[in-house]
């Protein structure tokens, strides 16, 4: 029994025990969080339903003709993804809706993923390496298009509510999954 716990603990202290791998947390805030909208509202929070830490609230205007106007972009914690198959979150918006979620890759290629999100209720998103594609609609200068996924080197993590009207959603934390 002793030992066991003496094992435990150790591997608690040195990352060892099945540790997450978190890109990007609430624990400092807004930190690393932005965008270039005045109209979109941040702000972190705790929620009773996530025990893993604060989550970012957002308050974003109606859509415009503006495609980024609603994107929100976070700094990556950890930028090597290659240990796992997948990025996870949970969400929850007030009403039904699609959120995109993109990131760009150590080739600068643009990958997005978009998913319908019920409304009023936390819920996981998972966004599976093996299935995500380049983005169709924008490519930044750089980007080598037709390079394989590479996920050894992801520097920020963006988002954005893919609905028309006006809304509120709150994220927990980003994580890599198996």
């Amino acid at each position: 029994m002793v030992k066991v716990i003496v094992l435990a603990l150790a591997a608690a202290l040195t990352g060892c025990a099945g540790s997450t791998l978190v890109v990007r947390s609430y624990a400092d805030g807004l930190a690393g969080v932005r965008s270039t909208n005045p109209a979109m509202k941040l702000s972190v929070a705790r929620d009773s339903a996530v025990s893993d830490g604060p989550v970012l609230l957002v308050e974003y205007p109606a859509a415009t003709s503006n495609p980024a106007a609603r994107d929100v972009w976070c700094e990556a914690e950890h930028v090597d993804w290659s240990a796992g198959h997948a990025l996870a979150f949970q969400a929850k918006p007030d009403h039904a809706m699609r959120i995109s979620v993109s990131f760009m890759d150590r080739n600068r290629v643009a990958y997005t993923s978009w998913s319908e999100l019920r409304a009023g209720e936390w819920q996981t998103v998972r966004i599976a390496f093996a299935q995500i594609k380049p983005n169709p609609y924008f490519q930044p200068p750089g980007a080598q298009p037709g390079a394989p996924l590479d996920i050894s080197e992801v520097k920020a993590i963006g988002f954005a509510p893919q609905d028309p009207g006006a809304g509120r959603i709150a994220l927990g934390r980003f994580v890599i999954a198996d």
